[in-house]
């Protein structure tokens, strides 16, 4: 998987073929066949491990008080930005094409509307007025964020930004 993962992220997954996979983990193709029956249901295991990540991680964030809550969603976020180059390039390459993987499309989907639905509350809760478009910007903003960072690496202010999202939304 992290050889997957590594292809995927780096060359993209149309260009990735289960032979590099299997030469890049220095494992047999039919080794990786007897735990996958194709490549795309070896990124159907990296994108549950994904999921199943982003929910033991965002569980660890809640707390009573929206401010610090939100603070810990941040900090949480612009960790992952420094922390899963190999990820973020899969799941950004992923979503340029996220009408070719149904389970993809969905996923996204959903996961789209559930974090911008606990921004919201947050938001509503600290006391922003407009929190639901409020919310939005912030999920846009995360966005920009790790595309220019994947793009741009040390050139990119990244602690400057985060810090700058951290006094405005929860300060």
């Amino acid at each position: 998987m992290d050889a997957a993962l590594e292809l995927f992220g780096t060359v993209g997954y149309q260009k990735t073929s289960m032979s590099q996979i299997a030469s890049t983990a220095d494992v047999s193709k039919g080794l990786i066949y007897n735990y996958f029956s194709s490549k795309e249901d070896l990124l159907r295991a990296l994108m549950d491990d994904l999921t199943s990540l982003g929910a033991e991680m965002m569980s660890q964030l809640l707390t009573d008080n929206p401010k610090e809550t939100l603070e810990n969603i941040l900090r949480m976020t612009f960790k992952w930005f420094r922390e899963h180059d190999r990820m973020n390039r899969l799941i950004f390459g992923l979503t340029l094409q996220v009408d070719q993987f149904d389970f993809v499309n969905q996923l996204a989907d959903s996961k789209i509307k559930g974090y911008v639905a606990l921004l919201e509350g947050l938001l509503q809760q600290i006391g922003f007025k407009d929190f639901n478009a409020e919310a939005r910007i912030l999920a846009t903003i995360f966005d920009g964020v790790c595309i220019q960072y994947l793009v741009l690496k040390d050139d990119y202010p990244l602690d400057e930004i985060e810090a700058m999202l951290i006094r405005k939304y929860c300060y």
